[in-house]
C-alpha cells in the first residue's frame, strides 16, 4: 500500500515539475512585425534549432535572420504557414524578355511591359521608349513601379549581416535598391562599394541618396540616414567609388 503511494507521489510530481517547464509552444503567438509581416518567433526559434543557437529569444534577430536568410531557406515564420511557387510561363516570358532594353546608364527596362502595366503613364508620357524610361528613372523608383516584368529587387546581391550591408551596385538602380534593402531589412549600416562602369559618379551617389532619404522615412521608418562624401580610389582606369551610409531606425 506504501509503495503504491510513493509511486503516485513520484508521478504527481513529475508532473508538477512538467507543467511548471516553460516551453515554446506556451509562448507561441504570432505578431504583425512593423512591416505587416506575420512572425512567430517563439515558433521559429523552437522550429529551427541552429538559429535559437545563435540567437536564443532574441526576437529582432530571429526576425532579422528569417528576412535574411529565412526566406530564401524557406524556413517557415509561423505553424501553418505555406510557400506558394510562382506561377511561370516559359512562352509569355521569353516574350517579355524579347523586349527588354538595355538603357544608357546600365539600366534594364521594357517599354513595353512598362506601357501596359501603367496606362496612367502612357496617358500622358505616350509609348516612346526613351520617355517611359525618363518617367521611370525620375518617379517611376520612387513610386515602386518595376521597369520589366519579374523584376524583383531582391535578386540583386548583396552581402549582408546583423549589423552591415555591403553592395556593388552597377547603375543607378541598382544604388537606390540597395539603399532601400538596408532600409527593409532594418541594416544600421549600408557600404557602397561600386566599380566605376562609366555610367554612375561619385556625385550622381550623393545626389541619388539624397533622393532617398523621405522614400526611406515614410516606407522603412528611418528617423535619420546620413551618409558620407563619397571616397574614390584604386586604378585611374577602373576606381572604386566608395559611400556609408547610416540609418537610425
Amino acid at each position: 500500500m506504501m509503495n503504491s503511494i510513493k509511486k503516485i507521489m513520484i508521478t504527481l510530481s513529475v508532473f508538477l515539475v512538467f507543467l511548471m517547464i516553460p516551453s515554446f509552444e506556451s509562448r507561441a503567438a504570432v505578431k504583425t512585425m512593423p512591416d505587416g509581416m506575420l512572425f512567430d518567433p517563439s515558433f521559429y526559434a523552437a522550429t529551427y534549432n541552429d538559429v535559437y543557437k545563435a540567437f536564443g529569444m532574441n526576437e529582432a534577430l530571429l526576425y532579422q535572420h528569417y528576412l535574411l536568410c529565412g526566406i530564401k531557406e524557406k524556413r517557415l515564420p509561423y505553424a501553418g504557414y505555406e510557400y506558394k511557387d510562382k506561377e511561370k510561363d516559359s512562352s509569355s516570358s521569353k516574350k517579355e524578355q524579347d523586349t527588354v532594353l538595355t538603357m544608357p546608364d546600365g539600366t534594364r527596362f521594357d517599354p513595353v511591359f512598362y506601357a501596359k502595366k501603367y496606362p496612367d503613364v502612357v496617358s500622358v508620357y505616350g509609348n516612346v521608349p526613351l520617355n517611359l524610361y525618363n518617367h521611370y528613372y525620375y518617379l517611376g523608383i520612387n513610386e515602386g513601379r518595376l521597369p520589366y516584368e519579374g523584376y524583383d529587387p531582391d535578386d540583386m546581391s548583396l552581402t549582408f549581416t546583423t549589423a552591415l550591408a555591403i553592395a556593388d551596385p552597377s547603375n543607378q538602380n541598382e544604388f537606390i535598391y540597395a539603399i532601400r534593402q538596408a532600409g527593409k531589412y532594418r541594416i544600421p549600416k549600408l557600404q557602397i562599394q561600386s566599380r566605376w562602369h562609366g555610367v554612375m559618379s561619385a556625385e550622381d551617389m550623393t545626389l541619388l541618396a539624397n533622393t532617398q532619404i523621405a522614400y526611406m522615412k515614410n516606407v522603412y521608418g528611418v528617423k535619420k540616414m546620413t551618409f558620407d562624401v563619397p571616397k574614390v580610389y584604386g586604378d585611374k582606369d577602373s576606381p572604386v567609388i566608395e559611400m556609408n551610409l547610416t540609418f537610425k531606425f
